[in-house]
């Protein structure tokens, strides 16, 4: 009985099956395959994607945390500098505490030349006094409180052009200078301290980072005090990009907001008082939110001891989250929490975007494939003869051929022909398809090279905005140190600014060369020159430097390698100095060697190659970092330790080396040291086609017996202005200043000036205008004008020529460029400073265990001990005997004293 019910079964499946036609079978497992296959991508794809976005957010955080780190870190190092000179000045007595005039002179100066200082104080212990220097409404102001002069009233005055108070603005009574938090907290502690509070004067958080001040004797003489505001910190977080709409912001433990990315200001009203508004009652509901998480997970926001990856919910939607601790290592007082904060759902709607498009993709590839498989179910039976006919003529291009069959019951060949006429359609519309493809990739490719021009005149506005304020720092510089008066710590002072700045523009014009290598529009400038003298240059540019470290530089020349030679020198110098730079400050320990040596040509006389080798015996690199070593932005283990440079000396190195016919080798072992090496194309040339650099001669006067000079300077930038002015006024030129194109023609009109140093960007009338407009009158074509621009851009200089200027000069300038002009263009005639030629015995050929022997027993023996003991009252007194007798090496002492190189001359006494 069992079997006959299985074989009835069976039957009716055959049955069953058998009646399935052949369409069906096609059909529905192609249907199956296709949602089985587009499920599955997607929902792995979705998780994948998801799990990208936390990786994402999370380096996104990293990067955020980071930037903001160093830049508080940045900004509140620059208390912590001023503090220390000062401290320095008063336990020297460069400062003394009953010279208030003074003091307030020092302070006046360390506040105009440090504009992200608000003030600069101290109060003076035993005398109650209070004096400091600040900016109220953008402007300098005194401020003073004394008992004996002022009855304790705080008291503010204008200070004019030169530092000297002028008019009251406003008054204080009963100023109790002891019982500032700011002094009270350092005076107890005793040490540098953060004290965080509204400023009563200004209406905003600050800060003061405060000191005790002692003399010489360890006597306190007071407390020092710079403050600072936050807002810039707040500035900062605003422009950093969290995401679409994530937010970072600063917290102290106890919750209360220090800065954020908002427009939420930090503190609260209440009356005539403001408060500082904890993060708990923000505004805000992500800060808010985010804080009570905080507070919730850890127990205590003191608890928090290190950096932090979070997730949680506001609202059902995740967000991610990272709290980083910022503390000051150098001083009490600031314990800070920066939290950034980034929702998910910031990279989730492009996602769910996709989901629903994969979605609809898969409706319509199951109609597509429910379409293609009932065709080719219908019209299996085509003739296979015909198919292969048709399948030739298709692959000749015939997309007209097709196979015409007429349809026999259920024969499944007719079917396949059919199918097939039907794939030869698609065919034809894929290859149309493609057409249309490539025209529109055709399109996209000039929008890219539309983007690239966008992107490189972005950077030109940056280039612009960054050299504007450098061309003032480095123009006061120079007209500063043309002072014959200025004291030996101003001179180095100034010449700290000077490398600073020179620093600056070094790094701007690294990014703006690379940006030209990007583009494809770097060229080789040849010249002719000395490689000789080259060598040498660089050799002795390094020595000090080099000296500083203890390490030997040694320069091997071949003596076959050609002297005079023609490629591009900048570029040549350029690669050299970034290898050697790099090459002495990766090595502590030994030296560096740069080696320059020929390589044979057969059958050229004048075509050579040179082959260049740095050697040093540093750190070394280890061979997983090498591959990445010329990448832009990126640096090695060791050079990020170093913490300098813009990882771009390398990629520029060997895009410049690449132009000149060759490629840098690099060869290193951890631990033992680094060689790169390049090879040139260069051609050997006659000396004298070679150009003689002139010697740089300082004007002091005009040559005596020229016409009065009549000197517009048009620039909207007063400090332009000003540097152009204070650079020619002293010579005896007439100056007229103007801010405007509008203005500027106006005095052309009526003054007639022999030269216009004329800013390209100025407003009312813009320069082109104003070009234009002066040299179409019969004065303006005798009218010299030299444009002044910040602009790095090449095609902009043709732009500024053809617009009627007579010369191009770009800021910052140097003051020879602009006598040099002047010269050149109006025919002025300066009398130039004599440069005298005098040997330089440099201190460490006079600071030598030799010459310190020939010195009385009982100096070398106090000497000693006055540097182990750090007293440099008395240091400064042997020196002073020293120097009667002995006065370069008494120069010496004093100089390497003044550099705090105790070990050097106690290694050199003993």
């Amino acid at each position: 009985m069992i079997l006959v019910m299985i074989k009835n079964k069976d039957k009716k499946m055959k049955k069953l099956f058998s009646s399935i036609s052949l369409r069906t079978v096609f059909v529905i497992p192609f249907i199956i395959q296709i949602v089985s296959a587009v499920g599955i991508v997607s929902y792995l794809s979705f998780k994948n994607s998801q799990k990208a976005i936390r990786e994402i957010t999370q380096e996104l955080r990293e990067e955020i945390t980071s930037r903001a780190t160093q830049y508080v870190g940045d900004y509140l190092e620059i208390p912590h500098t001023i503090n220390t000179l000062n401290d320095s000045a008063f336990n020297i007595n460069i400062l003394n505490v009953n010279n208030p005039e003074k003091i307030r002179d020092y302070f006046w100066k360390q506040v105009k030349l440090t504009p992200k200082i608000n003030t600069i104080q101290i109060g003076i212990h035993e005398q109650e006094k209070y004096i400091g220097v600040g900016r109220t409404d953008g402007k300098l102001v005194y401020k003073i409180s004394d008992p004996l002069t002022t009855q304790r009233e705080f008291q503010s005055y204008a200070i004019d052009e030169r530092g000297r108070p002028t008019k009251k603005v406003s008054g204080r009574p009963n100023y109790q200078m002891r019982l500032r938090p700011w002094y009270q907290e350092s005076f107890q502690s005793q040490i540098s301290t953060w004290s965080l509070y509204i400023f009563f004067s200004h209406k905003t958080l600050g800060m003061t980072l405060s000191k005790p001040v002692y003399n010489e004797s360890g006597k306190l003489l007071g407390v020092t005090g710079i403050d600072i505001t936050l807002e810039e910190i707040g500035d900062f977080l605003k422009n950093l990009r969290v995401g679409r709409t994530g937010k970072i912001f600063i917290i102290e433990r106890d919750g209360n907001i220090v800065a954020s990315s908002t427009e939420e200001q930090p503190f609260l009203s209440q009356g005539e008082d403001l408060v500082r508004l904890n993060a708990t009652d923000s505004q805000i509901s992500t800060i808010r939110s985010t804080t009570n998480y905080l507070q919730n997970h850890f127990g205590d926001l003191n608890k928090i001891e290190k950096s932090q990856h979070l997730e949680f919910t506001i609202d059902d939607q995740r967000h991610f989250l990272q709290v980083t601790p910022f503390e000051d290592p150098n001083a009490k007082g600031l314990d800070w929490l920066i939290v950034v904060i980034i929702p998910e759902a910031d990279f989730m709607a492009q996602i769910n975007q996709n989901t629903r498009i994969t979605i609809i993709l898969c409706i319509i590839a199951l109609v597509i494939a429910a379409t293609i498989g009932i065709l080719t179910a219908r019209w299996v039976t085509h003739p296979l003869i015909a198919l292969n006919q048709s399948a030739k003529d298709i692959a000749q291009g015939k997309w007209e051929r097709t196979v015409h069959l007429e349809r026999h019951g259920h024969d499944e060949l007719g079917e396949l022909a059919q199918s097939f006429n039907s794939m030869a359609g698609q065919l034809k519309e894929s290859f149309q398809t493609l057409e249309k493809t490539n025209a529109e990739l055709v399109v996209a490719k000039e929008k890219a090279e539309v983007a690239n021009q966008a992107k490189s005149r972005f950077i030109a506005n940056m280039s612009h905005e960054l050299r504007t304020p450098l061309n003032a720092i480095l123009g006061f510089t120079q007209i500063m140190t043309r002072s014959q008066t200025l004291p030996r710590d101003y001179q180095e002072n100034l010449a700290i600014i000077s490398r600073s700045g020179e620093h600056l523009l070094t790094l701007i014009n690294n990014v703006l060369e690379f940006s030209k290598i990007e583009a494809g529009k770097i060229t080789l400038n040849e010249k002719n020159f000395d490689l000789h003298r080259l060598l040498d240059d660089i050799h002795h540019m390094f020595q000090l430097k080099a000296d500083g470290k203890g390490l030997q530089l040694l320069l091997e020349r071949d003596e076959s390698v050609p002297r005079y030679i023609r490629t591009d020198e900048v570029k040549l110098r350029q690669v050299l100095i970034n290898l050697l730079n790099n090459a002495i400050k990766f090595t502590e320990v030994g030296g560096v060697t740069l080696r320059a040596t020929p390589i044979e040509i057969p059958g050229s006389s004048q075509s050579k190659r040179i082959s260049f080798a740095v050697e040093d015996t540093g750190a070394g690199i280890a061979s997983e970092e090498l591959e990445k070593l010329f990448e832009a932005f990126v640096q090695t283990k060791t050079g990020k330790e170093a913490q300098e440079g813009t990882g771009l000396g390398l990629p520029i190195s060997r895009k410049f080396v690449q132009l000149m016919g060759g490629d840098i080798q690099i060869t290193s072992q951890v631990g033992q040291g680094t060689t790169f090496g390049f090879e040139i194309q260069v051609e050997e040339v006659d000396a004298e086609v070679v150009e003689t650099e002139k010697q740089k001669r300082r004007v002091i006067a005009l040559a005596p017996k020229q016409p009065r000079y009549r000197i517009l300077i048009v620039d909207d930038k007063i400090l332009d202005r000003q540097l152009l002015v204070k650079l020619l006024s002293p010579l005896g030129f007439e100056i007229k200043e103007s801010s405007n194109g509008k203005e500027a023609i106006k005095i052309f009109e009526s003054w007639q000036p022999h030269l216009i140093w004329m800013d390209m960007r100025i407003p009312v009338m813009d320069a082109y205008e104003a070009t234009q407009n002066i040299k179409a009158t019969t004065q303006g074509q005798a009218t010299v004008i030299i444009a002044l621009t910040a602009s790095v851009l090449e095609e902009e200089k043709a732009v500024i020529l053809s617009a009627g200027c007579d010369a191009f000069m770009r800021k910052p300038f140097r003051e020879e460029d602009i006598f040099e002009a002047m010269h050149k263009y109006i025919g002025v005639e300066f009398i130039y400073e004599e440069v005298q030629e005098k040997e330089i015995k440099l201190t460490r050929e006079i600071l030598t265990p030799e010459n310190l022997a020939t010195l009385p027993e009982e100096w070398q023996i106090g000497l000693k001990d006055a540097i182990l003991s750090s007293d440099r009252k008395t240091m400064n007194g042997i020196v002073e005997k020293i120097s009667l007798e002995y006065e370069e090496l008494a120069e010496a002492l004093q100089t390497s004293l003044y550099n705090f190189e105790y070990e050097k001359i106690l290694a050199l006494l003993n």
